[in-house]
């Protein structure tokens, strides 16, 4: 998680206090704003530009690939 924003060409940023940062930390799939959902394939997640994790998006929706390990339970 050394990227800085703009080293990967689709990110999408939280603010921190969106409930959806929570919802990605527990392993869900995401909904995403409209604006978000142009990038398609291989996003980095960020929380106010900083990265947290990857997800794949698709057709609205935010697959998510954090660690199982390190997911919340």
């Amino acid at each position: 998680m050394a990227l800085k924003t703009g080293e990967f060409p689709h990110m999408i940023s939280f603010a921190r206090d969106d409930e959806r940062v929570i919802r990605y930390l527990k392993g869900e799939t995401i909904s995403l704003l409209e604006d978000e959902q142009r990038k398609k394939g291989w996003c980095l997640i960020c929380v106010e530009g900083f990265p947290l994790g990857w997800g794949k998006s698709a057709g609205g929706s935010l697959k998510n690939k954090y660690y199982p390990g390190w997911r919340w339970q």
